[in-house]
C-alpha cells in the first residue's frame, strides 16, 4: 500500500480519471474531519467509489480503471485466460463486461490471437441468445474487450443450485440456445466450446451463448485441447470418433444436446474421468455409452427426446445436419405443449423466476440480499430461505454486496458479520445510509459471532432490524425473517 491524506488520494483518483473534481468537491464537503478515512467512507457511500476502484487507488495503481472509454467498476469473474470485470459508459450509464486478457499471456501470440479472433467472431453476431461484443483493443499493453452485461449466472451453477428444469420451464432457454446456435453457424462462426459455463441465464430468463474464443482458432486442436480445457478435449475425441473433420459444426450441434440433456436431467450425459493427462482423458471418452435420454429416470416426452438423441447421436448420418432441422423440430414440441391437456401453461411457464432459480413462485417474491463468508451456511440459507419464498441473492464480499444493493436495493438484507474482520459491519452502515437516502425502510437480519457482541453498539436504532448473537439455530433466522419480512 502507498502511504497516502486525503489530498494526494484526491490527486491520484483525479490522475487516473476515476473521480472529477466536481465529485471530489462533492464529497470534501461532507467529511467530518477532512480525513482520508472520512474521505473514502463518503465516497463509497455516495456510489462515486467502488471498493474495488479504492483498493487499487490506495495500491498506487495508475492504469486498468478504463478500457475504451468504458470505466471499469469492480471484478465480477475469471478464467484460466482472462478476468471479466463490471464495467459503465460514464457519460450514458450503459453496463457492460469488460473482459481482459491475463497479463502473463500479452507476450503469447497465440493467446492473443485466440482473444482477439473471439472478439471478431463476436463482432459479427447481433442475435438476443448471444451476448454482444461491442468493441475491443490493447490500453496500457492490456488486451481488452467490451461486451454485453448480462445480470444473471452461467448455466452451471444455476443448475448446481436448481439441478435440472421441468419441461415448460426448460423450453424457452432450449430455444432460445439453439436459435442462437443456428443464427451463428449460418454467419460461419462455430462455437467450439459448449458447455454451462459458456452459457448465461439473465434473471429476465433468457438464454445466452459467449465465449467463441475457440470458433476460428487455427493450428494443432490436440495441443490447444491440452492448453485449453476439458470440453475442448471433447470435442477432438467426439471428431476422432466420428471421423469428421477438426471444426465440424456438427460437434456444436452434438454438444448442444448434451446441454440440453443435462438441463433435462441434471446429469451430465459424458461425466468427468479420472486422468492428469488430458490426452488420455479424450482416449477414454466412450460417447457410445451414453444412456439415452429416454432411459433417464423422468425421461421428458417422447417427441423431445428424439430430437435431442438425434443432435447427439454418434454416427454423422444419423445426427442432424444443420441447425435449422433442429430449431424446427424443438418449435413444433413447443407449439405441441400448448395443445389443451398440458399440465402447464404459457403464463405458468413465464412465472419461472430467474432471478432464484430455486423454485418455481410467482414474480412477487421479496429479493433478499444475504451478506455470508461460510460456505456450508450458504448452502443452508440458499435451500432454507429460498425454500420460505424468498429470492435469495448470496454473496460472500460484503462490498460487492454492498454494490448491488446500490445499483438494485433488495426488499431485505441478511447480513452475518461473523468472519468479516475488525470492520465488519462498515458495509452494512454504508447500505442503511443508502437505504435511509433513498427513503427506503429496508428490513435487517444481523448475525454477531460469538466475541462480536461489542459491535452491536454500532447499529443504529431501527423498528425493523434484528440481532442475533451465535450460537444459534436456523429456525432462529426463520423466525426473524418472518417477523420482518412476511414471505
Amino acid at each position: 500500500m502507498v502511504e497516502f491524506d486525503a489530498e494526494s488520494f484526491a490527486e491520484q483518483a483525479l490522475m487516473t480519471g476515476v473521480l472529477t473534481r466536481h465529485q471530489l468537491r462533492e464529497a470534501q464537503g461532507l467529511t467530518a474531519d477532512g480525513s482520508l478515512d472520512a474521505l473514502l467512507k463518503v465516497l463509497i457511500r455516495k456510489g462515486l467509489l467502488t471498493g474495488w476502484q479504492r483498493d487499487k487507488l490506495m495500491k498506487g495503481e495508475g492504469t486498468g480503471f478504463y478500457y475504451g472509454g468504458y470505466k471499469v467498476l469492480f471484478h465480477i469473474a475469471e478464467g484460466t485466460f482472462a478476468r471479466v470485470y463490471r464495467g459503465v459508459h460514464p457519460q450514458h450509464g450503459q453496463p457492460v463486461a469488460i473482459k481482459v486478457l491475463r497479463r502473463r499471456f500479452t507476450p503469447d501470440a497465440q493467446a492473443v490471437s485466440r482473444f482477439n479472433q473471439e472478439a471478431e467472431s463476436g463482432l459479427k453476431l447481433n442475435h438476443p441468445n448471444i451476448v454482444r461484443i461491442y468493441e475491443y483493443g490493447e490500453q496500457d499493453k492490456n488486451h481488452y474487450m467490451v461486451m454485453e452485461f448480462v445480470e444473471g449466472s452461467n448455466l452451471r451453477d444455476f443448475l448446481k443450485i436448481r439441478h435440472k428444469m421441468k419441461v415448460e420451464e426448460a423450453m424457452p432457454v432450449i430455444l432460445g440456445l439453439a436459435r442462437g446456435l443456428q443464427y451463428s453457424l449460418d454467419h460461419g462462426v462455430t462455437h467450439r466450446d459448449i458447455k454451462g459455463t459458456n452459457i448465461l441465464i439473465s434473471t429476465k430468463g433468457e438464454a445466452k451463448l459467449v465465449d467463441f474464443g475457440l470458433a476460428t482458432v487455427g493450428g494443432n486442436e490436440d495441443q490447444m485441447a491440452l492448453a485449453h480445457g476439458q470440453t475442448t478435449v471433447d470435442y477432438s475425441a467426439l471428431e476422432r470418433t466420428c471421423k469428421s473433420p477438426r471444426g465440424d459444426y456438427r460437434s456444436d450441434i452434438f454438444f448442444l444436446g448434451c446441454v440440453f440433456y443435462q438441463l433435462l436431467t441434471g446429469v451430465l450425459p459424458l461425466p468427468e474421468v479420472e486422468a492428469t493427462d488430458q490426452l488420455a482423458k479424450m482416449l477414454k471418452r466412450s460417447f457410445a455409452a451414453i444412456k439415452p435420454l429416454s432411459e433417464t429416470r423422468g425421461a421428458p416426452p417422447d417427441e423431445l427426446c428424439r430430437v435431442i438423441e438425434k443432435m447427439m447421436k454418434v454416427n454423422l448420418e444419423q445426427r442432424y445436419d444443420d441447425m435449422d432441422d433442429v430449431v424446427a423440430a424443438l418449435e413444433a414440441f413447443q407449439e405441441n405443449l400448448k395443445t389443451p391437456g398440458r399440465p402447464k401453461s404459457d403464463a405458468e411457464v413465464a412465472e419461472f423466476d430467474f432471478d432464484n432459480p430455486f423454485e418455481v413462485r410467482a414474480h412477487t417474491a421479496k429479493n433478499l440480499l444475504c451478506v455470508e463468508v461460510q460456505e456450508q451456511v450458504q448452502a443452508v440459507f440458499r435451500k432454507t430461505l429460498s425454500g420460505m419464498g424468498y429470492n435469495v441473492f448470496l454473496y460472500r464480499d460484503a462490498e460487492r454486496a454492498a454494490e448491488r444493493f446500490r445499483e438494485s436495493p433488495p426488499d431485505a438484507l441478511l447480513y452475518d458479520a461473523d468472519g468479516l474482520g475488525p470492520e465488519a459491519l462498515n458495509p452494512l452502515l454504508r447500505m442503511h445510509a443508502r437505504a435511509k437516502e433513498t427513503g427506503r425502510d429496508l428490513a435487517t437480519l444481523v448475525l454477531l459471532g460469538p466475541k462480536q457482541a461489542e459491535l452491536s453498539a454500532q447499529l443504529p436504532a431501527h423498528a425493523r432490524m434484528v440481532v442475533l448473537s451465535k450460537p444459534i439455530k436456523m429456525k432462529d433466522v426463520q423466525d426473524a425473517m418472518t417477523r420482518l419480512l412476511p414471505s
